[in-house]
């Protein structure tokens, strides 16, 4: 019989229900006290039910445990609410979902390095404590985990910087004087900023506008061309036309203007596509 013993009471029911979803095991299980699931299986069933079974209860219930304890004593971060971030951060990048960060691909291979590892384990007459098992038998599956949360905390302080910096010219825009009550922005390949008549202003007017200090302060952060002009001349209304709401400068606009900027199709900028070569 394989017996396999959990630290709590929760940790092997939950076990043990994962192994309910398993037909071709649910009859062979018990739950036992203390904190153990024992398990009436061959091989093959072994192979083919209780391998699965554990690869889904270390992913699902117990991966967010591991990478908060790598996220905690590796890198030490002691502050519950930071952790969760970069958690939420971490999982997302495992998942493949942050296509935006390079040389991170997905930990689509997850289930395979924890099989390797129990493959050659699990025996029908074994008896052994999980959390051993995680300890001591899962060094390369946990040694992928902190990489994963080593680029999550490196996103985390970027996002954190960037927070910042939005925070920075919020303020910057609130304190100043509007240089100009309303300015156009048009984004096709290219932003182009026009006056309230729809006139596209010169570099040398946008220029004069710029603050110098305020690059000084943010050279490598702050589009020159573009948000530097914007923040110094901080208009009361401030329309942006595009189709493509989700570009990343698009973003930035509004979260530093926010309820000053009106996000707009280009198609209902008429005046201007009077005048497209302006946007060629």
């Amino acid at each position: 019989m394989l017996e396999i013993s959990f630290q709590s009471d929760r940790e092997a029911e939950a076990f043990y229900r994962m192994l309910g979803c398993q037909p071709e095991i649910s009859l062979l299980a018990s739950l036992m006290p203390p904190n153990q699931v024992h398990i009436n299986a061959g091989s093959l069933t072994i192979e083919s039910a209780v391998i699965p079974a554990l690869i889904g209860f270390i992913t699902e219930q117990m991966e967010h445990m591991l990478i908060l304890s790598i996220i905690e004593n590796q890198f030490f971060f002691k502050d519950r609410d930071e952790q969760q971030q970069i958690l939420h951060i971490a999982q997302s990048l495992m998942e493949g979902e942050r296509s935006d960060i390079p040389n991170i691909r997905g930990f689509f291979d997850r289930a395979d390095c924890i099989k390797e590892a129990l493959h050659p384990l699990l025996k029908p007459d074994l008896s052994f404590s999980f959390h051993s098992f995680l300890t001591f038998r899962l060094q390369d599956y946990k040694k992928r985990l902190a990489q994963y949360a080593e680029a999550a905390i490196e996103e985390y302080k970027l996002e954190q910087e960037y927070q910042n910096f939005i925070q920075f010219l919020r303020e910057y825009v609130l304190s100043k004087s509007s240089q100009m009550d309303k300015v156009h922005i048009f984004y096709r390949k290219r932003f182009v900023i026009c006056d309230e008549y729809l006139q596209e202003m010169p570099e040398q007017t946008l220029r004069s506008y710029v603050d110098r200090s305020l690059l000084y302060h943010h050279p490598m952060y702050i589009d020159s061309a573009l948000l530097a002009p914007l923040v110094c001349i901080a208009p009361k209304s401030l329309f942006l036309y595009t189709d493509e709401p989700d570009h990343g400068m698009v973003q930035t606009i509004q979260n530093i203007f926010q309820e000053r900027v009106r996000i707009c199709p280009l198609g209902t900028a008429d005046a201007f596509q009077e005048d497209s070569s302006k946007l060629s």
